[in-house]
């Protein structure tokens, strides 16, 4: 299966132990949360908490062999936004995970680098060696006491349904009015 709601918020490895083909971090959203919590106007893209979040997860994937693609998507500038190339900081430091959504804009961003730019920045091998995290499965209470812990997520997750909820009442207005 896909999982893109229970891992895009935080370093939560419940997608990749529990068989999941492939999970969706988005760093973009957790950066953003820490930046309106720490007042911070941006980080270093190697310090940026999304980049982090992700390289985690992927160093858990790697270190303990699950075959769990890692495709983060949802960009943000980690420097700011008013910073010159800023826009695919976070795609930069998160170059050789195993797959990326790159929206187009990004992709035209990327283009325009000079090579020497795009360095990989993930490795299987060396991220898995570097993996500090032990080996765990998560129980329903063991889950339930790290996500009492998690804010980021929490608020993150209470966003996107909410954004989803007022989308799909939207669709309904429309498909109503139409027909």
């Amino acid at each position: 299966g896909v999982s893109n709601l229970g891992v895009q918020l935080s370093p939560d490895y419940r997608g990749g132990t529990d068989g999941h083909v492939l999970v969706s971090p988005f760093p973009g959203p957790i950066l953003d949360w820490h930046k309106k919590q720490s007042g911070t106007e941006g980080y270093a893209p190697d310090a940026d908490p999304g980049v982090l979040s992700v390289k985690r997860m992927y160093a858990y994937f790697r270190k303990y062999e699950y075959d769990t693609i890692c495709m983060p998507a949802s960009w943000r500038p980690s420097r700011g936004a008013d910073v010159e190339g800023s826009d695919v900081d976070e795609i930069l430091a998160l170059a050789g995970v195993d797959e990326m959504t790159i929206p187009p804009p990004l992709l035209e961003s990327l283009s325009g680098l000079e090579s020497s730019a795009v360095v990989r920045k993930c490795s299987a091998e060396s991220d898995a060696a570097a993996c500090v995290d032990p080996n765990f499965t998560f129980t329903e209470e063991s889950y339930a006491t790290y996500w009492e812990t998690d804010e980021c997520g929490k608020e993150k997750l209470k966003d996107g349904i909410d954004a989803f909820t007022t989308e799909t009442k939207n669709l309904i207005k429309i498909l109503i009015d139409k027909f």
